[in-house]
């Protein structure tokens, strides 16, 4: 009894002395000085503190989906692919706020919101967020990002709605920033247009918000001189730019909540007359510092559970630093070994992998073996290569040069068609040794296409081996030089920019009728993603062609969502899992000159310039 007693006494004690130590204590004993927090000496005596009111500014970055056939705004419950513009503006918001937090008092909070899944704008939703930025006291600035031209006609719906209500509205993506006519239709209605990248714009547009001297054009003054397929531009040096957020609640709006974007170079060398992306973002190839990338992945496995990336680099292959990069990553995969991503490459980063008949190693034959290897390495699963046509005549006039290895025109058609269908069996072959998936992008409608074009494409695609096609209609993209031909020949039939998303003809064509094109359209779609093929992959789960288990599951994911997703009139590459549509906003203008009357009332800006009213002025319908 004496025992327990000094037991209990002992545990009393030790409690006491426990408590002194880790409770009033833990911060020494002059506790009110250690609680201070920064703030002056008067404070610890009872001196109140001045208030200083923080400037907030909430800013929505929002990514516009497109209107379908009937009208309605495309939504789904679940996207393929986060939008890496999203994620890359809010890290520039981010590190401005490490700035201006210590500087100016002022913060800059973020909302990212994906149209497409993460729930559509509709006008309610506009007047919602102006009540609840009424609400908080803070300040709203509206940012359609990465409008691409088939959401363009989306996107300026949504920007007159905003500013309708009075807020400040800006838009940028490849629409604006290849179509002048755009941006001075947005420009005469408030709405500010910020033309090419962001990295050297975004810091110099929220000063100029800040003391309310934003300008109507923003455009990049700043960095190297680079080539596009017309002019000259000025594009920035990304190599220390921030790296994109992951967002965690972004990315479970996703089928796959474990793959995010990432975007470790920009440019491409190439002048395919087809594409905007030359003529935006310039055709000399700048990357971001590789360790900053590798260190990035690292962080996305370790705290976010990444397991999945798409490098959305327009050509990794020609990244000046994509050596580095891979080895990185192939350090990063001994710690996480599930990790594993797919990107984007032209023909040779595997073509000459192997040294073929007749031919000696070169230079070219050794980088293209060690991209491979290293890829695989590193856990690459699936590679995106642009074939886009069978026909080296096609490739010519399109100027892709890069598939024919014929740029000067020397060999007859015949040798010049048997040299294009062998590279192309050496890209498939190359990568799948490697264990990688290979994913083509093919265009129908190209000048020497005709009625069985789409046909003969799918049973040769299937031939040479490609385990996932995309199957694009020959669109005339706003900002390239094919826009420019046919505009000038007068061979646009569908001024529409919502149609030019790929599976629409909006070109008048020799061999093609409206009809005809269409129909060669669904030959190859419904050729290549047949119900046989569709039964074979998914019962052998690809197998037969080498590939490594990632590969093997991606390819079966692949090709059941494209499967269905064609046959229901959706570009898989526009769509996504499980289409919810919303009757209660649907599509009521098409001209800009139409979307003006419907949401401003035939109410223009420029009048604020002529001074003809306080804030709008009526201009004749």
């Amino acid at each position: 009894m004496v025992v327990l007693l000094i037991l209990v006494i002992f545990f009393l004690m030790s409690a006491g002395i426990l408590y002194r130590i880790v409770g009033t204590e833990r911060y020494g004993k002059n506790q009110l000085k250690r609680l201070q927090l920064g703030a002056g000496q008067g404070a610890a005596q009872g001196t109140p503190l001045r208030a200083e009111p923080c400037r907030t500014i909430r800013v929505y970055f929002i990514k516009p989906s497109r209107y379908d056939e009937e009208g309605y705004v495309q939504f789904f419950r679940y996207g393929v692919q986060p939008n890496n513009t999203l994620t890359v503006l809010k890290a520039l918001n981010k590190g401005l706020n490490e700035h201006y937090a210590a500087q100016r008092n002022v913060y800059l909070e973020t909302v990212i919101w994906d149209e497409l899944c993460d729930g559509l704008v509709s006008p309610e939703t506009v007047l919602a967020i102006r009540d609840k930025a009424r609400e908080d006291g803070v300040e709203l600035l509206i940012g359609l990002a990465g409008v691409q031209s088939n959401q363009y006609p989306r996107g300026r719906d949504l920007a007159l709605q905003f500013i309708a209500q009075g807020m400040t509205t800006m838009m940028g993506g490849f629409h604006v920033s290849g179509y002048p006519e755009s941006r001075s239709f947005l420009n005469s209605c408030g709405i500010t247009t910020i033309v090419g990248e962001a990295e050297n714009l975004w810091a110099q547009i929220i000063e100029d918000y800040l003391r309310g001297e934003l300008e109507l054009n923003y455009s990049v003054s700043e960095g190297i001189r680079a080539k596009t397929g017309q002019d000259d531009i000025i594009v920035p040096v990304i190599t220390e730019a921030q790296l994109p957020v992951v967002d965690d609640r972004y990315l479970t709006r996703f089928f796959n909540p474990a793959m995010t974007t990432l975007d470790t170079s920009r440019g491409c060398p190439f002048t395919c007359s087809y594409c905007s992306v030359k003529n935006v973002m310039g055709r000399t190839m700048r990357s971001r510092e590789p360790e900053a990338v590798v260190q990035w992945v690292r962080d996305a496995a370790r705290n976010h559970g990444i397991n999945s990336l798409f490098l959305v680099d327009d050509d990794f292959f020609r990244s000046p630093r994509w050596e580095e990069i891979l080895t990185g990553l192939a350090a990063v995969r001994t710690e996480f070994p599930a990790l594993c991503f797919m990107m984007q490459v032209d023909v040779d980063a595997s073509s000459y992998a192997n040294v073929a008949e007749g031919e000696s190693e070169t230079a070219k034959h050794r980088r293209s073996r060690r991209f491979v290897e290293l890829a695989a390495k590193a856990g690459c699963y699936q590679a995106f290569v642009g074939i886009e046509s069978l026909n080296p005549d096609n490739l010519n006039f399109a100027t892709k040069y890069q598939n024919t290895d014929d740029r000067h025109h020397r060999m007859n058609l015949e040798d010049a068609r048997r040299k294009v269908l062998e590279k192309y069996r050496r890209v498939v072959d190359n990568w799948h040794k490697a264990g990688v998936a290979v994913h083509a992008g093919y265009m129908l409608g190209f000048p020497f296409d005709a009625a069985d074009c789409g046909r003969i494409a799918a049973r040769t695609l299937k031939k040479l081996g490609f385990d996932i096609v995309s199957f694009f209609i020959m669109t005339p993209l706003p900002g390239t030089e094919d826009q420019v031909r046919y505009t000038n020949e007068g061979a646009i039939i569908d001024w529409d920019f919502n149609n030019l998303d790929s599976q629409h003809v909006t070109l008048k064509h020799d061999k093609l009728d409206t009809d005809s094109w269409l129909r060669a359209y669904s030959d190859a779609f419904r050729g290549f993603y047949s119900v046989p093929r569709l039964l074979h992959t998914v019962f052998t789960v690809a197998g037969g062609r080498g590939l490594s288990p990632e590969g093997r599951r991606s390819t079966v994911r692949q090709f059941v969502y494209y499967f269905f997703s064609y046959r229901q009139g959706r570009h898989p590459m526009v769509g996504g899992v499980w289409q919810i549509r919303r009757r209660d906003v649907r599509r009521g203008a098409i001209t800009d000159e139409e979307a003006r009357r419907q949401y401003l009332g035939g109410l223009r800006f420029d009048a604020i310039l002529r001074g003809d009213g306080d804030r709008f002025a009526a201009a004749p319908a």
